[in-house]
Order: structure tokens, then C-alpha cells, then sequence
């Protein structure tokens, strides 16, 4: 280890806490993490073992195909590492007692001395450990020696046992029961649950299940063993919400998995105005009980107090209880309070990025024209950060709109990178920012995204359906098949499932199986017309052009009716192998910025135009090729 001896482990360690929890490092993950791993490494031991590639899978996520020479991350992270340190030396640790600091060349940091005195305390242990070293050492080589010949003896072999791994800390947040009179808080209930999500996703250490597989125990019977061995948490936080007029009553209590026992609880008899402060005692309370350290400075505000205006608040969660059904009409019935609570407080950032959601995943469903709802999304997620530029959510729904419809492909990743660098268990972000990496064909990354966004919200119908489809467009369709069905374990009547399961069996020529999905799939509430779509292309692909053609004739006449996108006949004239009309059709959805067109670089359903001029010239357009 590169440190006097006079400077101890813990002193260290805090240095390393202040870095971490400063000003200058409070948004830089990246660095952050570069860091605390290289530190935490060298403490242990392990500073010669600091190399670009190590440093490249273990800290910034590249795959095992990385390559320094091509990919230069880690130099240009490092470089900035030692600028940011020398900044922050220069101001806020100007008289931190030891300084962490990086010598050129090297990744492995050095430990000095700083400004500050060291206390007596130090100067003691200093002198006592210098004493003891040479005896401590002469002990410790004859019990290792010892341990070792006997370990070899009884054995066979002079290998140490591995050490398992220490299990993160991990919760839970179940949404919290309505016990109120009248039994009509229900959205009020959903509300603070996923708020208090939300602060503990902010905590550095702990992994919070996202809110879609937390709501999956919604009003079911439960045990709380089978609960953290499906979703992989160690606790779990339960709760209820008693609201009668302005008083609020909210009871708490976090259980451990292993053993049911109850870590902590708490009850609040508060008036509704306090419900800001009531969700950040309990965040700080279960923080206290895991003994977790916080991210930024110990003081730090998990819950911020967005406004005062109850109304607008209430309003705010009637409008997240209708967003979080995922349906046409719970989105377009969102968007009405959520209007309604932007009237009561023009300001509060959080509306305007849930009112970009809305939109966003209306164009996407194939719900709206994408020229007109996308446009919409992104005036109130600039609007969102225009009051509050650290928002996650807002960054994410700019990236969406930027990736999905502006075709701004770098000016996306910037967005989601800078959601995930503010929230960084904040899952909807992966997961949007895996897709944007899937569509520009950087397959390993959007996987390691995707798998990291499953990690955080392990019951997500979307996100492990899009697993499928990162498995799908990387062509391993045995695995994609697989996981649809896992998904559909899930959820049998989830209808996207179904749709990408059949596509998949049209890869493998599976037409009998891939008719039966999307039949399925028709048969389901909540499809749209790109099922149609699916279904006609498969007719087609299997030689039944009647059914196919019915098919095209059937959204004809739905288009009168409603939306529907172009890319839905595009498939079916795809399938028939009438290239000059699924031109045609593909033209009109450029035309319309079709989210769909984000697919074409990867998708095999595209693969019988990619040998046509007509078709890399789209590629161009859609800025998916130079």
C-alpha cells in the first residue's frame, strides 16, 4: 500500500467518505466510482493489479471484448480524476489532514500527508504501530505458516478458501395500505410509496427495487421470504396510510427477509402539510437501521419539499396513479391532472417531466401521431429542467425524444448518461438508454444496460421484454424465445409480449408458432395496430397472401377510426416481398418520425431491404449510418 505509516486505514477511509460526499464530486458517478475502486483496491492490497482493462469491465462497464488501444475511457476518466482532485484540493479539501492523489502513468493512488495537522490521537498510533510492527509480524508469519501447512496437510492443496462475497444492502418499498375511512386514498397510498422509492434510491450502497416490481404484491397475500427470493432484497419496508380531512396517520416498519424479524417502525400523526417531512424521517430512519452512508453531504435532504400547494400535490398523484397503469387511457387521463396541478403550481419541475412520460410513451405505443405528442414531450421536459436541472426523470424523457424522434443520437446519450449520473438506480433510465445503444448497434453495452435496469426492477414486464429483444437483434433467438416466455410467466396477457415472442419464431421460421403468438396477442385487450401489423407480415412470410391482404384492407379502414402508424403496413409489405410499396409506407413513417425506425440498423425484420440503395439511404437519414 502507497501510504506512510503513520497514516492509518481510517483516516484513509475518511478522506476517501469527504471526497465522495464533496461539492466537486457530488454529480461525477463516473469519477466516483473510478475512485472509490482504485482506492478501495490498493487498500487491500491490490494496487499493481490497476491496469486499463481491469479498470475498463470493472468500473465502467465495458464488455470482455474491451479493448484500451481502441476504446481510451479509461486514460481519458483518469485525466479528469487527477483534475478534479487537484480542484477539489484547491478549495474544498484545502485542509483535509491526508490527500488521495494520482501520479501520471499510474491508477493506482498514493496517500500523503495533507494541510492539516494530524491529531494526537494519530501521532500515538503512529509510534505505538511502528513498536508493535516487528513482533506483530513475527506472530502473524508463524500462525499464517502454521495455517497454511496444516490447511495443506488436511487437503491436499495450500489454496485458500474463498471468501464469499458480503451481500449489498437492498430494500423493498411495497406499496403501503389504505386504511383511511372512506377507503379511497388508494392513489394517495401509491403516491407515497414510490416517493419514498424515490429518496432511497438516492442513498449510495443500497439497491431499492424499482416501483413496477414492488407493486406486483399490490392487495396480494404475501411472504415475506418469497418476496426478497423474487425480487433479491435482504429487507423489505410495509406500511399504511390513514387520511381523514388534513390529519394523516403513516405507520412503517422495515422486516428482514431472512428471519421476519422487524429492524425498525415508526408511527406519524401528522397534518397533511407535513407529508414532505414525515417521508424523510422514515427514509432516515431505515438509512439509520441499514447503516448506510448517505450520497453528498450528511445532512443532505433525501426528500425536497417540491411545493407547498396540497392541492397541486393530490392532483400530482392522481395523475402518477393513472401514468402507472400504462394504458391509453391512463395516460391520456393523467395528462388531464396532471394539467390540472400545473394550473395549481406552474413551477413545479416534476409535473412537466411527468407530463413528458405521458407523451412519450403515447407516440411510442402507437397511441398518437408521433408528430404531434413527441413535439409536446419535449417542450415540458425542457420546461421541467428549465426550474430544475438535476431532475432524473426530465434528463431520461429529453433523452427518449432526442433518441426516438429527433434521431440526436449523441445528444441522447448525453441525457441519459447525465440521469443515470444524477439517480443512478433510477431504472426507467437504463432501460431507455439501452435501447438507445441497441438501435446504434453497440449490442454489448445496451445489454449490460439492460441487465443493470432488470436488476433494479426484476418484475418489469417492458424491461425484460426488452432484454428479449437486445437478444433478438444480437440474432440469438434461442435466448430471446426463452426470455419472452419468461416474461409471459409473468404476465400471460401481456400483449407486446406475445408480439415480439412471434417475431422471434418467424427468425427461426417457426411460422405456426410465431401465427399462434400474435394471434394471442390480438385476442388481448390493450393491443394496437402494429399487432396487425406483426400478424399480416407472418401470413405473408408463411405464403398466405389472402389472410395478409385481409389484413391491409382491415387497417385501411381503422385508419379512419384512429392513429395508425405507418410501419403497420410497412411489415405487411415487407413480408410480401412488394419492396416498392413497403417503401412507400416506410417513407411516410420517416415522414412522421416513427419511433419505429430506431429499429432498422438491428432488427431482422428489416433484413430482406438492407442489399437496396433505398434502404441505406433511409439508414443515413434516420442518422443511423455516417
Amino acid at each position: 500500500m502507497r501510504r506512510p505509516a503513520e497514516i492509518s486505514v481510517e483516516s484513509i477511509g475518511a478522506e476517501l467518505g469527504k471526497i465522495l460526499a464533496s461539492g466537486t464530486f457530488a454529480h461525477a458517478e463516473r469519477l466516483s466510482r473510478l475512485v472509490r475502486f482504485t482506492v478501495e483496491q490498493t487498500i487491500q492490497g491490490h494496487g499493481d493489479e490497476l491496469k486499463e482493462y481491469l479498470l475498463g469491465v470493472k468500473v465502467f462497464d465495458r464488455g470482455e471484448s474491451f479493448d484500451p488501444r481502441i476504446d481510451p475511457v479509461v486514460r481519458v476518466e483518469a485525466h479528469r480524476l487527477r483534475s478534479k482532485l487537484k480542484a477539489y484540493y484547491e478549495s474544498e479539501g484545502r485542509d483535509d489532514p491526508v490527500r488521495i492523489e494520482y501520479l501520471k502513468g499510474s491508477y493506482a493512488p498514493v496517500f500523503r500527508r495533507g494541510a492539516g495537522p494530524a491529531s494526537g490521537a494519530d501521532r500515538v498510533r503512529a509510534w505505538v504501530r511502528r513498536r508493535k510492527t516487528l513482533a506483530g509480524l513475527a506472530v502473524l508469519l508463524v500462525v499464517t505458516l502454521a495455517i497454511y501447512w496444516v490447511a495443506g496437510a488436511l487437503l491436499g492443496t495450500r489454496r485458500p478458501a474463498p471468501v464469499p462475497p458480503v451481500a449489498p444492502a437492498s430494500v423493498a418499498v411495497l406499496p403501503f395500505a389504505d386504511v383511511s375511512p372512506e377507503q379511497d386514498q388508494e392513489y394517495f397510498c401509491d403516491g407515497i410509496t414510490e416517493e419514498l422509492i424515490n429518496a432511497l434510491a438516492k442513498v449510495e450502497g443500497l439497491r431499492v427495487v424499482s416501483r413496477t416490481s414492488a407493486f406486483e404484491f399490490k392487495g396480494k397475500a404475501y411472504d415475506i421470504r418469497k418476496i426478497g427470493d423474487q425480487l433479491n432484497v435482504s429487507t423489505v419496508l410495509e406500511g399504511s396510510v390513514r387520511k381523514a380531512g388534513n390529519r394523516l396517520r403513516i405507520t412503517a416498519q422495515l422486516v428482514k427477509v431472512a428471519d421476519g424479524y422487524h429492524l425498525w417502525s415508526g408511527t406519524y400523526d401528522r397534518e397533511l402539510k407535513d407529508v414532505f417531512a414525515i417521508q424523510e424521517e422514515i427514509s432516515r430512519a431505515i438509512v439509520d437501521a441499514l447503516r448506510l452512508r448517505l450520497v453528498g453531504a450528511p445532512n443532505q435532504r433525501l426528500v425536497r419539499e417540491e411545493t407547498r400547494n396540497l392541492e397541486a400535490y393530490n392532483l400530482y398523484l392522481k395523475g402518477r396513479y393513472h401514468w402507472n397503469k400504462r394504458t391509453e387511457e391512463g395516460l391520456q387521463k393523467s395528462i388531464e391532472y396532471f394539467e390540472q396541478a400545473i394550473r395549481e403550481e406552474p413551477n413545479w419541475a416534476s409535473i412537466y417531466a411527468a407530463v413528458a412520460d405521458s407523451y412519450a410513451l403515447l407516440a411510442s405505443y402507437g397511441v398518437l401521431p408521433p408528430a404531434y405528442a413527441m413535439p409536446k414531450a419535449k417542450t415540458a421536459a425542457l420546461r421541467a429542467l428549465g426550474s430544475d436541472d438535476t431532475l432524473a426523470q426530465a434528463h431520461a424523457s429529453l433523452g427518449f425524444v432526442r433518441s426516438f424522434y429527433d434521431w440526436d443520437w449523441g445528444g441522447a446519450e448525453r441525457e441519459y448518461k447525465r440521469a443515470i449520473e444524477l439517480n443512478p438506480g433510477y431504472a426507467t433510465a437504463r432501460h431507455w438508454y439501452s435501447g438507445c445503444l441497441r438501435a446504434l448497434g453497440r449490442l454489448e453495452e445496451a445489454m449490460a444496460e439492460i441487465k443493470r435496469a432488470q436488476e433494479l426492477d426484476p418484475l418489469s414486464l417492458a424491461i425484460g421484454r426488452d432484454l428479449g429483444r437486445t437478444y433478438q437483434s444480437s440474432r440469438q433467438f434461442d435466448r430471446a424465445i426463452e426470455q419472452y416466455r419468461r416474461v409471459l410467466e409473468l404476465d400471460p396477457n401481456f400483449p407486446s409480449g406475445y408480439v415480439h415472442l412471434g417475431m422471434a419464431y418467424e427468425d427461426k421460421l417457426m411460422h405456426r408458432e410465431a401465427l399462434a403468438a400474435f394471434q394471442k396477442a390480438r385476442a388481448l385487450p390493450g393491443g394496437n395496430p402494429l399487432t396487425t401489423g406483426a400478424l399480416g407480415h407472418c401470413y405473408a412470410a408463411s405464403g398466405n397472401r389472402g389472410e395478409a391482404e385481409k389484413l391491409l384492407e382491415e387497417l385501411e379502414g381503422l385508419s379512419g377510426r384512429r392513429y395508425v402508424s405507418p410501419i403497420s403496413r410497412a411489415l405487411i409489405y415487407i413480408g410480401l416481398g412488394e419492396k416498392d410499396r413497403a417503401f412507400v409506407w416506410l417513407e411516410k413513417a420517416y415522414a412522421e418520425h416513427d419511433p419505429w425506425l430506431a429499429w432498422l440498423k438491428v432488427d431482422p425484420i428489416f433484413d430482406s431491404l438492407r442489399a437496396d440503395a433505398r434502404f441505406t439511404d433511409l439508414l443515413k437519414r434516420v442518422r443511423l449510418l455516417p
